[in-house]
């Protein structure tokens, strides 16, 4: 009896329930596909780790390999400590393959060009540690005669690539010499041609990969010298927390010694904020969803009253009529689980194959991960659609087994779902203890109490939302229209029934306001952090790592064009500092002219606090500059005195301030180039700013570049397009954001139209009594259409106050606790007023819409019914 009473209910509400359906299917989906995705990212960064890393129980690393390495001696200091069975030193650069012409790939939608990863080994100690390094000979090859494979491996000008390096190479425009790779590196721009000599197989590493002799890797990418790692097995039996505490006092400063748990930590250290941020906003449309169930389900049960009254008459108790109930909202729910599962999947897929693993947002720029299958996370986010649809029902179903059988069976409106208000209390404690929550700190740098707040805020205003509506409809002056008057008066007169409309328009549009307000504020503030640190007007690189640095010869080439009024040097440096967090990411050392120009360098970098400029000037120690990352993982603040590692030496500075980094959310130091040469000598360069002279043509002073031998191979690239490319990954990353808005107010509406049906259908009789006063259908449609636009006059106001307060957090709070940046707030007052209008409008629709059937021949006839 019960599963027929569901399935009529089904067929008297299908639209209805294909959208409360298709609600908890898209927030499934969406919330499934943001997890599947970041894993997958992680779980390939991961796994190509440990491919690279082999066997090793430890890794010794100085920083990015991409941004430097440490002394080679550091091995000799390993080899000669107990408890080493296997170490082997490896050298790790990224470079592009070029053409005869030296012409590489340009990367798409990105800057520079498409690079290899070269990995330099010595073969005979990788081969007991990373036996897939050792690749197979290809036949035909000079290498081929030899008796044994390893001697290719040997020698200094021949590389062994997998499939995706020669994937990769095919792409090179012509002329491209067979069995060939050719790399331009060093600041002489050194032209190199390794010989292909055969092919290695590591499965679990897709990315272009190519394998050389270490001693001809230094050589060829002018690392002599250095290594970027040494991974090491241990011997049978040896403690390795011990054995890690032992050598790490061996090591110089900056040198660090890691598990391969913890080297997998730092990879998914770097997007943790960004990946829960996703998800919790994902979860959003599922929210919506739960809603749409609610006002559907509440509908259903109005219209059902009757029937319920029957079956409690004929021996079904309260109990078994509320879990017959509940477990439609949990079918429902369960079939947009089920349907939100596999349509996330196809979103993972899809955005993997499209955006990558990163979405978007560049945190794992260069990685092309798999959707991978987890069952269990499947299931999760499947049981959420299942209790998002047992939610939704609770209260409908809670009143309708409350009603007693003789009060419904009498066909009385006096009584429907969602009409008991929760006390007054009940919403002030719940914002009182949203201004608790936002006392309290992050944890483990997850804004958990942050989240918590908002949503204690928004059920909060939601259970006072039928007061306030109340009383400014007591204090509204509104004109003496009588539709005017009997609208108002039925919103004063009967809170319950108008508390589901407006409890959906403010939960729909409070949300798509903060995330409105939230997007704008910070993509504002993004472009006018753009705007100030790009203030040269062109910028010419030779490539991204160590292997592009530049000598400081190629500035004053560049400065000598016709044209050009300024040129400034930068250096990009990785640092390991030394912190009690074993997985925090190495930090960004940027090196570039301060001192010359401080207070324009100082306003470019948007400082936000410093030591005043008189204790600046007497200060004896280099004066280096933190970003807000450093300041807040650190524990750094303006005015101390710091040591870093630089090249194996701790060197003393002090911070001059604190400014802000949209760039690098794990840290970055900016010092003067002066103070790093006394340190270190290092004249290399990676990145140039060029300020043209007053009207001189970027085109012309390009020509003059492109003219000159020595400097023609720079990638030269106008300030406008890089913010208009890292403006397009900023709205790549939060496509989702946008999305969840639409589906937010689509949701919404879809809500409000139920919420609106139910309530017609519980004032038949009303409708029909004025029906018989000589009321007209248009009057009555008319009726509706006014208490639509004033409950959307409400909710929207609400509901805009609501969603700028949870803005305010997310910008202050959430994004600064995350990312450990702030940002400027930005108010889009012309959208905001442009869709509370919209709003408003679309309310007053869809209550004339969603009330048309009450305007019916059968409105008439219910004053027939027996009282």
């Amino acid at each position: 009896m019960l599963t027929r009473l569901f399935l009529a209910s089904v067929r008297a509400n299908a639209g209805r329930t294909a959208l409360s359906v298709a609600g908890i299917t898209l927030g499934v989906a969406l919330g499934l596909a943001v997890h599947v995705i970041n894993q997958s990212a992680i779980s390939e960064m991961q796994q190509a780790s440990r491919t690279l890393g082999g066997d090793a129980d430890l890794t010794i690393r100085a920083g990015r390999e991409s941004l430097g390495g440490f002394d080679e001696n550091v091995f000799a200091s390993v080899l000669a400590t107990a408890g080493v069975a296997v170490a082997s030193p490896v050298l790790e650069v990224d470079a592009a393959p070029v053409n005869a012409e030296g012409t590489g790939i340009q990367r798409a939608g990105q800057y520079g060009k498409a690079s290899i990863k070269f990995i330099g080994i010595d073969v005979l100690r990788a081969a007991r540690l990373q036996p897939g390094f050792i690749g197979e000979v290809d036949k035909g090859t000079s290498a081929d005669s030899s008796d044994d494979q390893r001697f290719a491996a040997l020698q200094p000008d021949q590389v062994f690539i997998n499939r995706a390096a020669r994937e990769l190479l095919g792409k090179l425009p012509p002329p491209v010499a067979t069995g060939t790779l050719m790399v331009v590196t060093g600041p002489e721009r050194k032209t190199h041609v390794l010989r292909i000599a055969g092919s290695i197989e590591l499965a679990q590493y897709r990315e272009p990969l190519a394998v050389i002799d270490i001693a001809g890797g230094q050589t060829v990418f002018n690392q002599l010298g250095r290594l970027s790692r040494i991974d090491i097995r241990l011997q049978p039996g040896v403690d390795a927390a011990k054995f890690r505490d032992a050598l790490g006092k061996l090591m110089p400063p900056g040198v660090t010694i890691a598990t391969p748990e913890q080297t997998d930590k730092q990879s998914a250290a770097v997007s943790r904020a960004y990946r829960i941020n996703l998800t919790v906003l994902s979860l959003v449309a599922l929210f919506t969803g739960g809603f749409l169930v609610f006002s559907t389900q509440s509908l259903s049960v109005l219209r059902r009253r009757a029937q319920f009254a029957l079956y409690r008459t004929l021996g079904v108790t309260r109990a078994e009529l509320l879990r017959a109930l509940l477990a439609e909202g949990a079918a429902l729910g369960a079939a947009g689980g089920v349907l939100g599962a596999a349509i996330g999947l196809g979103l993972a897929h899809l955005a993997l194959t499209k955006l990558g693993g990163d979405l978007g947002s560049g945190f794992f720029a260069g990685v092309t991960p798999e959707a991978r299958l987890a069952p269990g996370a499947i299931l999760l986010f499947a049981m959420l659609g299942v209790a998002a649809g047992v939610i939704g029902a609770w209260l409908p179903a809670r009143d309708a087994v409350a009603e007693p059988p003789a009060h419904a069976l009498k066909a009385r409106e006096d009584s429907s779902a969602a009409t008991r208000l929760p006390p007054a209390w009940v919403g002030s404690a719940l914002l009182v203890l949203a201004g608790l929550l936002l006392l309290l700190p992050a944890i483990d740098e997850i804004p958990w109490a942050a989240y918590a707040a908002i949503a204690a805020m928004l059920f909060g205003v939601i259970a006072l939302a039928p007061i306030v509506c109340a009383q400014i409809m007591a204090a509204l002056p509104l004109p003496t229209s009588p539709i005017v008057q009997l609208a108002a008066h039925h919103i004063e007169k009967s809170p319950g029934p108008s508390a589901a409309g407006i409890t959906g328009i403010i939960a729909s549009f409070s949300l798509m306001i903060a995330m409105l307000i939230m997007v704008v504020s910070f993509r504002a503030s993004l472009e006018q952090w753009l705007i100030g640190v790009l203030q040269a007007d062109l910028y010419a690189r030779a490539g991204s790592g160590e292997v592009n640095a530049l000598n400081a010869s190629t500035g004053a080439a560049l400065a000598a064009i016709r044209g050009v009024a300024r040129v400034d040097v930068q250096r990009y440096r990785s640092l390991a500092l030394p912190s009690a967090n074993a997985d925090l990411p190495p930090v960004t050392l940027i090196v570039r002219p301060v001192n010359q120009r401080r207070a324009a360098v100082l306003q470019s970098l948007s400082v936000l606090r410093r030591i005043d400029e008189a204790v600046l000037e007497k200060q004896p120690l280099p004066v280096i500059w933190i970003s807000e990352a450093v300041a807040d993982l650190y524990g750094f603040a303006p005015g101390m005195a710091v040591r870093l590692p630089v090249d194996g030496v701790l060197r003393d500075a002090i911070i001059g301030g604190i400014w802000r980094d949209y760039a690098r959310s794990y840290g970055a130091i900016v010092m003067d180039r002066d103070d790093y040469l006394q340190w270190t000598g290092d004249t290399r360069v990676n990145d140039i700013a060029i300020t043209l002279a007053p009207g001189a043509e970027k085109s012309a002073v390009i020509a003059a570049i492109r003219a000159q031998p020595a400097i023609a191979h720079l990638d030269i690239t106008d300030a406008g397009e890089i913010r208009k490319i890292s403006l397009s990954v900023f709205d790549r990353s939060f496509a989702i954001t946008y999305a969840l808005e639409v589906v937010a107010i689509l949701v919404g509406l879809a809500g409000i139209s139920a919420t609106f049906s139910a309530q017609a259908w519980s004032r038949r009789r009303e409708f029909g009594m004025l029906r018989h006063l000589g009321v007209t259908r248009r009057e009555i449609a008319a009726l509706l259409g006014v208490e639509g636009a004033l409950l959307g006059a409400i909710g929207a106001v609400i509901g805009l106050l609501l969603g700028i307060a949870i803005a305010l957090i997310l910008i202050f709070m959430v994004n600064r606790q995350s990312f450990h940046w702030s940002m400027e707030l930005h108010m889009p007052w012309l959208a905001l007023a442009t869709l509370s209008l919209v709003l408003v409008a679309l309310t007053a629709f869809s209550a004339t819409i969603s009330g048309r059937y009450a305007m019916s021949k059968q409105a008439v006839q219910t004053v027939k019914e027996d009282d």
